[in-house]
């Protein structure tokens, strides 16, 4: 057992690695590459595995207490995840949902910055912080959890068809892709106050909470609380 962390960083072969069976902050296991011959600890709060090429071999305990990073990882291809990670899970490099499990429950951020297409795809019920899907260009498809805590960033996303955001997001929305304002509902709360619609050049469609309780950047002027009953009457007109 090891009260706090194990900085391993430099180890780019686990062959013949034993690992004590509880860690309770941080393994740092930074350079492995390979999986192979790696045994985990049953009790992990933070790991750290981003140069990982292939998770085939790899065998993940059922809950990690803090961050779990796979910044290298670009199929899910032998990945078995835990059912829960309490910090933010890092799968910035995935391309691809093909087979991925994500955990039931993670407790900060989902990084999904590369997914270009969200076939098989199935997100967690819940995500305490951020969620990222900055690569998507298409929402079709797509569920996405009730309440997301923090960000929600779908900055690639050019048409709003099929998207059903969430009821409530506790930091700012990032839509900055969208040319288009058909069939896009915006949520009632949003906790960061702000929604980016940079490039939106029609409010043709835009449907707007009321009441509204943070600021939406469009293409160079905002809707505010302040504003947002003249905005209404104008677009009446």
């Amino acid at each position: 057992k090891i009260g706090k962390s194990l900085d391993l960083s430099s180890i780019k072969i686990a062959e013949g690695l034993i690992l004590p069976k509880s860690i309770s902050s941080y393994l740092n296991l930074k350079s492995l590459t390979s999986a192979k011959g790696l045994v985990l600890p049953e009790i992990i709060g933070t790991l750290d595995l981003r140069s990982l090429e292939s998770a085939e071999g790899l065998k993940l305990p059922e809950r990690i207490g803090g961050y779990l990073y796979f910044d290298s990882l670009t199929s899910s291809e032998g990945l078995k995840l835990p059912k829960h990670v309490e910090g933010y899970l890092d799968l910035s490099r995935l391309t691809s949902a093909k087979g991925l499990i994500l955990p039931e429950s993670i407790g900060d951020g989902l990084y999904l910055n590369s997914l270009i297409s969200i076939e098989g795809l199935v997100l967690p019920k819940k995500i305490g912080k951020s969620l990222y899907l900055a690569s998507l260009t298409s929402a079709e498809g797509l569920v996405l959890p009730k309440s997301v805590g923090g960000y929600l960033a779908l900055t690639n996303l050019t048409s709003a068809e099929g998207l059903v955001l969430p009821e409530y997001i506790g930091g700012d929305l990032y839509l900055n892709g969208l040319t288009s304002a058909k069939d896009l509902v915006l949520p009632q709360n949003v906790g960061g106050s702000w929604v980016y619609l940079y490039n939106l050049s029609t409010v043709e469609g835009l449907i707007i909470p009321d009441p509204l309780n943070y600021t939406i950047e469009m293409n160079g002027f905002l809707i505010t609380p302040e504003n947002v009953d003249e905005y209404r009457k104008n677009k009446s007109k």
